[in-house]
């Protein structure tokens, strides 16, 4: 009975000490899209998940979005930046 309590003890440790460094190191990684207007004034339009330009295929939206805006908006990413 000793036994199965210390491993349950030691066990429910370190569970506790994996999950807490999983949390404690997680890195967020961004892009920022940025666009100009037609008169050339440029403004940080949103943040967008790292994964969602990586992987994702968002940085093809991006681009879509550039060149079929009808009021000559240009847009660009920039990053990835970390919080």
């Amino acid at each position: 009975m000793k036994k199965i309590v210390i491993c349950l003890l030691v066990g429910a440790a370190l569970f506790g000490a994996a999950s807490t460094a999983t949390a404690g190191g997680r890195v967020d990684r961004y892009y920022t899209v940025h666009c100009t207007d037609a008169d050339g004034n440029e403004s940080v339009a949103e943040s967008v998940d790292a994964r969602a330009i990586e992987q994702g295929g968002k940085l093809h939206a991006i681009d879509n979005f550039s060149n079929n805006f009808p009021f000559g908006w240009t847009c660009w990413a920039e990053g990835p930046f970390t919080n």
